[in-house]
């Protein structure tokens, strides 16, 4: 089976876009993921109802920003093991209002906003925010909701396991006429295997087993970890040629160290990065330790040699990069000398900002 996230469905995500959706993942488990393949499901079920070419990518990036307005919620209720209160839950169920309000401040497309704020909607009118009824939610709403629920089925949750494709399709079916528009599970079910690279549903029924989730970001970590590792030599590299070897040899002792403190199983073979066995469990956590990595050595070095010189060396070892490693670390934030300003904190945090009924 292919790689789920190979961006050939839309357009790949923008960094900005990503780099807020990293924010939520140090919340909330699995939330990379959860977006990922929602904004991959959008794209599908936009798709199988045949809209034009520019609403499939602004559903997409809704059904990969969904939930950022989990920013605004405290750590400790996306992470609690009970059941929530009621003021807990009331607290929660606003994050589709902040999830709206972010993606305006950051001018996206009404059609992307109004999709995220309905993506809780159920046909049957017992979603929220709005409790809206059947054709009274807006569609791209009701494909962010049902995307969403996908993902939600592919991913695991502190409090099961993931769902096996052919239960994911069954509990699908199960939904239509309640939670989701019956036409729209219809839809989206005859594009759902090219989701995992076949087209026939009945090759789906046989998947009965969950996809380990490795299986559906493989792509995207492989990436992730060259572009870190490819980096990280060619900075070595450098750093012995112009400061020289006992240097270098301090700079990779230290940093063993601070992987030693982390309990990760990284390892310098001269002055390349290796690893003795796998040691992240998702995408979130491989992009959280190569940004504290990169942040560490960053900050190290500009210690050493100077904040200003660091920046500009850095950013000439980026620039010299294979196009596609660059990409994605610019994607994941993983050159955090670039990191822009956080544009969501203005956005959670500005009380002006009213997202309108339509």
């Amino acid at each position: 089976m292919r790689a789920l996230l190979q961006w050939d469905f839309t357009e790949p995500p923008d960094a900005k876009h990503l780099q807020l959706l990293v924010k939520v993942a140090e919340r909330e488990p699995w939330a990379l993921e959860h977006g990922l393949l929602a904004g991959k499901c959008a794209a599908l079920a936009a798709r199988a109802l045949t809209l034009r070419d520019h609403d499939i990518h602004h559903l997409s990036v809704a059904g990969l920003l969904h939930d950022v307005g989990k920013l605004a919620v405290p750590a400790e209720f996306l992470q609690k093991p009970g059941p929530l209160t009621p003021e807990e839950l009331a607290v929660i169920r606003r994050h589709p209002t902040q999830s709206a309000r972010i993606a305006r401040a950051l001018r996206l497309p009404e059609t992307t906003v109004t999709a995220i704020w309905h993506h809780h909607e159920r046909v049957d009118g017992r979603g929220y925010p709005f409790a809206k009824r059947g054709d009274a939610i807006p569609v791209e709403g009701q494909i962010v909701a049902l995307s969403e629920l996908v993902s939600a089925f592919l991913t695991p949750r502190r409090y099961r396991s993931a769902l096996s494709p052919a239960h994911a399709c069954a509990r699908l079916e199960a939904m239509a006429g309640q939670y989701l528009s019956a036409e729209l599970v219809r839809a989206f079910l005859s594009r759902f295997p090219q989701l995992f690279g076949v087209h026939s549903p009945s090759t789906l029924a046989s998947w009965t087993q969950p996809l380990p989730i490795e299986a559906l970001v493989s792509g995207e970590e492989a990436t992730v970890w060259q572009a870190t590792t490819v980096f990280l030599t060619r900075l070595l590299w450098d750093a012995e040629r112009l400061f020289g070897r006992g240097f270098c040899h301090t700079l990779t002792r230290q940093l063993s160290h601070w992987f030693a403190l982390r309990d990760v199983p990284l390892q310098f073979q001269g002055l390349r990065l290796t690893s003795s066995r796998p040691w992240w469990q998702t995408l979130s956590d491989l992009v959280r330790l190569c940004r504290l990595l990169f942040g560490t050595l960053l900050a190290t070095l500009s210690y050493l040699l100077g904040a200003s010189f660091v920046t500009h060396w850095l950013e000439g070892l980026r620039q010299e990069l294979p196009e596609p490693l660059n990409t994605v670390g610019t994607r994941y934030g993983l050159w955090i000398w670039q990191t822009p300003p956080d544009t969501w904190e203005a956005a959670v945090s500005d009380h002006d900002l009213i997202v309108s009924d339509r």
